[in-house]
């Protein structure tokens, strides 16, 4: 297991997530509407393409029915014309009976697909849902010209103490970070700035460039158990979302570099197979660690679904 050693010529750097916020009014302004409405139409769209994708295969298909019998614990096939009129027997051709087996399976994924798209779509088009979600915009709407803090009343207490507790970012080769966010927050890449600064302007609060601890005792795991690859890294950003945990994200965007890839999977699988904990009590779940590549970062609507990831990560 490697350790990472802190560069001590680099002196602290301390700042905090709330830090961050350049904008106090943006987390008001963020649209949960919106977040939860883009998730349902993106599970219809996903479920409409399951249906149409099933109906394909279902109609090239013979539309015929399999009956499975059984007499002395042995079992017989044979099949059924629709309607029903009469059944025959095919037990010696089996790649037909697995075929009337397919459809069969398919004609009942589909029927339950398509009440599970109906009951998304009547809960995207539910007044009664927006009815509150715009009363949720009023409220934080006055909210902030009363100068609450809108993060303390979206995240929980734990969430909030993370938010304000001070970090030391990654001190190593800090002085030649050339990079920066649009609320001036110093990162290692242009991509990094480039999420950065959208994260900034939905006014959500975030560590960059701060310590992941893996979690790992030596002392009571057995000999075949696998040790992690190092004791802690550096993610790229913290976000705390809206589960009440923290998302754990890293931007995969250096694989022209000599054994970038290599230490990019060591480090995911690291994440997946041991403890993190970021709020006391609380281990930082396997869908809580997010990612993404360049490809992720092309466009504004790219990078939205991208945060949405980062705030329900899992959805």
């Amino acid at each position: 297991m490697q350790i990472i050693k802190p560069n001590p010529q680099a002196g602290p750097r301390i700042r905090t997530a709330k830090d961050t916020i350049s904008n106090p009014f943006g987390l008001m302004r963020f649209n949960f509407l919106t977040l939860v409405s883009d998730m349902l139409n993106e599970a219809i769209n996903t479920t409409n393409t399951m249906i149409d994708t099933m109906k394909q295969e279902l109609a090239l298909i013979e539309p015929n029915h399999l009956r499975v019998c059984e007499k002395n614990n042995r079992y017989y096939f044979r099949w059924a014309p629709q309607p029903p009129v009469n059944t025959f027997s095919i037990n010696g051709d089996m790649d037909r009976v697995h075929l009337l087996a397919r459809r069969a399976f398919l004609e009942n994924r589909i029927a339950a697909t398509e009440i599970q798209a109906g009951k998304l779509r009547r809960a995207l088009n539910s007044s009664e849902s927006a009815r509150y979600e715009i009363s949720l915009a009023n409220k934080l709407s006055r909210y902030a010209k009363a100068d609450l803090d809108i993060c303390r009343i979206i995240f929980t207490e734990e969430q909030n103490e993370w938010i304000n507790a001070p970090y030391s970012p990654n001190p190593y080769n800090r002085e030649n970070l050339s990079n920066h966010t649009k609320g001036g927050i110093p990162v290692r890449s242009k991509s990094e700035a480039i999420l950065g600064s959208h994260l900034e302007a939905a006014g959500l609060p975030f560590r960059s460039d701060d310590l992941v601890t893996i979690n790992y005792d030596k002392y009571s795991a057995s000999s075949q158990d696998p040790e992690p690859y190092r004791d802690s890294y550096f993610a790229d950003f913290k976000v705390p979302n809206l589960l009440g945990g923290i998302t754990v994200h890293e931007h995969l965007g250096a694989f022209n570099l000599d054994k970038y890839g290599d230490n990019a999977l060591r480090r995911l699988n690291d994440y997946h197979n041991f403890r993190v904990m970021e709020i006391p009590g609380r281990e930082v779940s396997k869908q809580e660690f997010t990612w993404s590549f360049e490809n992720d970062l092309r466009n504004t609507s790219d990078i939205n679904r991208l945060i949405v990831r980062m705030l329900l990560p899992g959805f």
